[in-house]
């Protein structure tokens, strides 16, 4: 009988650029959201670091500024399917980068 391996945990990267015009507690939300996609799909949430409000070089959806916020978090390959389904529908998110981080 064959036994699959348990889902190997690796380090991603999130780097997300929120619409200017949420609220601290919409921003806080939008996170949460997030946060909660990654750890029902089997990771978990290293550190949320945010960045504060910054200037864009170009328009983004008609803005000039958004919200930056990166996160740290640890997850199986399979999870980035759902996270990334979120990333995409999720209107309050301008931009996102998810980056997987070489294990040291």
């Amino acid at each position: 009988m064959l036994v699959s391996p348990a889902p190997r945990i690796r380090p991603y990267e999130l780097m997300v650029v929120l619409d200017p015009e949420l609220t601290p507690e919409q921003q806080d939300q939008v996170i949460e959201r997030l946060k909660s996609v990654i750890t029902s799909n089997g990771g978990q949430i290293q550190e949320v670091i945010p960045w504060g409000r910054r200037r864009f070089c170009y328009p983004i959806r008609k803005k000039m500024e958004g919200h930056y916020v990166l996160m740290r978090a640890e997850m199986p390959a399979q999870a980035t399917a759902p996270l990334e389904r979120t990333l995409r529908i999720t209107e309050e998110i301008l931009r996102h980068l998810l980056v997987r981080l070489d294990e040291d």
